[in-house]
């Protein structure tokens, strides 16, 4: 839940609804800039909610940008044309618009803010 105030808001944790998203295997709490932006712009946590079974398939978005900031736990990742990479807690990392990328194994506790613009954007599912 958003509480507004005078051309700002605040989203509370103690008012966090968690709620399925793009991945089933993530769980999604949303900020409520999308809201606040009128679409421009949106903010997210996800964190595992079910245990990492392997890559989740490699796909890109079609959007203009995309970053994210590890709050908990670690994951490696694929990018095209750049290869792989393990994050953990306290990294951030910047995915440039149609990049085609997969997440290949993630903890158990991982946890991450997204932000990206537009709030609204296609996936495609793409093949290496």
């Amino acid at each position: 839940m958003t509480t507004k105030t005078t051309g700002a808001f605040a989203a509370h944790a103690k008012d966090a609804q968690w709620a399925r998203g793009l991945r089933p295997y993530f769980k999604y709490r949303d900020l409520g800039i999308e809201e606040a932006t009128a679409g421009r712009v949106l903010a997210h946590v996800i964190r595992a909610d079910q245990p990492c079974e392997g890559p989740m398939g490699y796909h890109s978005h079609d959007l203009e940008f995309q970053m994210n900031y590890l709050l908990k736990g670690w994951a490696r990742l694929s990018f095209e044309d750049i290869g792989e990479i393990r994050v953990e807690a306290g990294d951030a990392w910047y995915q440039p618009p149609n990049i085609k990328h997969e997440v290949l194994e993630y903890s158990a506790d991982f946890e991450v803010i997204e932000i990206t613009l537009p709030a609204d954007f296609p996936t495609r599912d793409e093949t290496r």
